[in-house]
């Protein structure tokens, strides 16, 4: 029965370390679209930072869904639906 143990423990902690890992990516990639954004003033810019920044998960999920979209993201969003 020890013996298992240091695999589950293990198992958990690299899953966990993945999932983390995971997270922080997204919220690098979201911090990062939102500093490089043009369509953004500075109190729309500022405000989405302070959300991601102090709500890291939830702050990001939200900035990803409510997320408006380029004028290129549109337009290439077009030309694929005019292509089919």
């Amino acid at each position: 029965m020890t013996a298992a143990l240091p695999f589950a423990v293990g198992f958990w902690v690299f899953g966990f370390g993945i999932l983390g890992l995971l997270a922080f990516v997204c919220w690098v990639v979201g911090l990062i679209d939102i500093v490089r954004r043009d369509d953004f003033d500075t109190r729309q810019r500022t405000a989405w930072i302070l959300i991601v920044v102090l709500l890291p998960i939830i702050g990001t999920i939200y900035y990803f869904i409510r997320r408006p979209t380029t004028e290129a993201e549109r337009e290439k969003l077009f030309r694929d639906q005019t292509s089919r």
